[in-house]
């Protein structure tokens, strides 16, 4: 029988012996690795857009990559990572210098992407491999105007005038600007007064034809059958540019004859809806009723140069599609493309044929931007009238000063397949001539827009909140005129 002192001796030992016998912890098993849930773009995806993209593993947890884990993902096809950032379950690969059409792989290896937890696999190589659209490079064209205008039967001087314009495209540029605000020289007498040169161009604008009294100050507004303003001009061997904002009634009861010439009609804004150019070219409608009236009216009074001997670049319908995402801003582009052309068309059929007018050179103002961004070259192509139509065609830029615009004009350039010459046909602040001579791009002419302050010419165009839409001053005009690529009305020869 044991002991009581030898059974507590037993007692003492017997946990030393379970503590060393030379067992150790059990160790735990390692935590899953993060899983690849999705990508985006998802792996093998075709036609995307673009020269950069955001590529992104989305894992089945909260993630990270240490900076020297970063440094391991590799893209193929020549672009190029600027970053590898994980944010909670993703990690985004940042990518540029993607090619039209390339086809890339982001490979990101085994071990990179790391969970939170303790005792943890790190994730296995993951990639996602996607192609990117291919897109017909749009072509360029050579500058290529035609040698002739497009009516057949144009007056020697318009003839001869539009091969003075030819013979210096691509060497020289013509400067202009709105003479006044319709049918005076107040704007371009000004920069005479300041810079001591007269610009070649002087714009006049029949905007005022149909337009009644509403205040008395506007009691004298032009007579268009009064042609010394122009003659004056042209006399002096200005080039005569004639644009035409055209006010239409609202209504039958807003038409001029029918108020007894008091009603004051401001109808050249799109707003006025009333007045469609696809009722217009309806036989029968009022508004071809008062279509074919206006057309008469205006082709009488460029009849009136025709008569004297005056040819004129004759830019009607200007800026006719506004911003293609935007929307038109004048009643002639608001029924869209198909209906402008036919009615620049009819117009230009009813002036040439039916009214017997050789002295027009005509400019189609072509518009280059896609909200607010440069177009594609075949919205302008949609809006086009055709080469039968057209002589010049024109951008109307209000941009920054003294850049070059080299994209806006090998647009329009291309837009024709180089069969016209390119012309700044109306523009705020001045470009960079030198600039845009040496990229290319040579405008064949530009016409400054005009503004008044409290009735006197001024350079600029201020907004109401103090900034500027256009800010030239009078050493920028001296600079411009004196520039050895431009023609001022001092180097204009006789198109008599």
């Amino acid at each position: 029988m044991l002991s009581l002192k030898r059974f507590i001796a037993v007692l003492t030992v017997m946990p030393a012996l379970f503590s060393c016998g030379g067992g150790t912890d059990v160790e735990q098993p390692a935590e899953p690795a993060p899983r690849l849930v999705s990508t985006s773009p998802a792996d093998g995806a075709t036609g995307l857009k673009g020269t950069s993209l955001d590529v992104v593993f989305t894992m089945d947890q909260n993630v990270k990559v240490t900076s020297a884990g970063s440094r391991l993902v590799t893209v193929s096809g020549g672009a190029s990572i600027t970053s590898v950032n994980a944010y909670n379950k993703d990690v985004t690969v940042k990518l540029e210098g993607l090619e039209n059409g390339g086809n890339y792989t982001v490979s990101v290896p085994a071990g990179v992407i790391e969970g939170f937890k303790e005792n943890q696999e790190a994730a296995a190589a993951v990639s996602v491999t996607f192609t990117m659209e291919y897109v017909e490079p749009e072509k360029h064209y050579d500058r290529a105007p035609a040698a002739s205008l497009s009516n057949a039967r144009s007056t020697g001087q318009a003839a001869r005038l539009y091969a003075y314009l030819l013979d210096n495209y691509g060497k020289k540029t013509v400067s202009g600007a709105m003479g006044g605000t319709a049918w005076e020289t107040s704007y371009t007498d000004n920069i005479q007064s300041l810079t001591g040169v007269y610009p070649a161009i002087v714009g006049f604008d029949y905007i005022f034809n149909n337009w009644a009294e509403r205040k008395a100050e506007w009691s004298d507004r032009p007579d268009y059958t009064d042609i010394a303003p122009v003659k004056q001009a042209w006399d002096a061997r200005n080039i005569i540019q004639i644009g035409w904002h055209w006010c239409v009634p609202g209504t039958t009861e807003d038409a001029f004859e029918s108020s007894g010439g008091k009603r004051y009609i401001d109808s050249y804004s799109y707003s006025n809806r009333a007045f469609s150019v696809r009722e217009a070219l309806k036989e029968g409608t009022w508004q071809n009723t008062e279509m074919k009236k206006q057309l008469k009216q205006v082709a009488g009074f460029l009849k009136l140069l025709q008569d004297a001997g005056i040819p004129v670049l004759w830019r009607p319908l200007h800026e006719a599609a506004g911003d293609y995402t935007w929307g038109a801003w004048f009643w002639w582009g608001y029924d869209g493309a198909e209906a402008c052309k036919e009615l620049w068309r009819y117009m230009y059929r009813e002036f040439t044929v039916t009214y017997g007018l050789g002295n027009l050179i005509w400019v189609w103002t072509a518009q280059t931007t896609d909200g607010g961004k440069l177009s594609s070259v075949d919205k302008l192509r949609d809006w086009y009238p055709g080469d039968e139509y057209v002589d010049l065609v024109g951008a109307d830029l209000y941009v920054a000063k003294n850049t070059t615009q080299s994209a806006a004009f090998q647009l329009v350039n291309d837009s024709v397949e180089g069969h016209k010459m390119v012309v700044l046909s109306e523009f705020g602040n001045l470009l960079d001539i030198d600039g845009f001579f040496s990229e290319d791009a040579p405008w064949g002419y530009f016409m400054n827009w005009c503004n008044f302050e409290e009735g006197a010419p001024v350079l600029w165009c201020k907004n109401s909140d103090g900034s500027y839409s256009w800010n030239n001053t009078a050493d920028d005009w001296k600079s411009a005129l004196s520039n050895t690529h431009t023609i001022n009305r001092k180097d204009v020869p006789s198109f008599k």
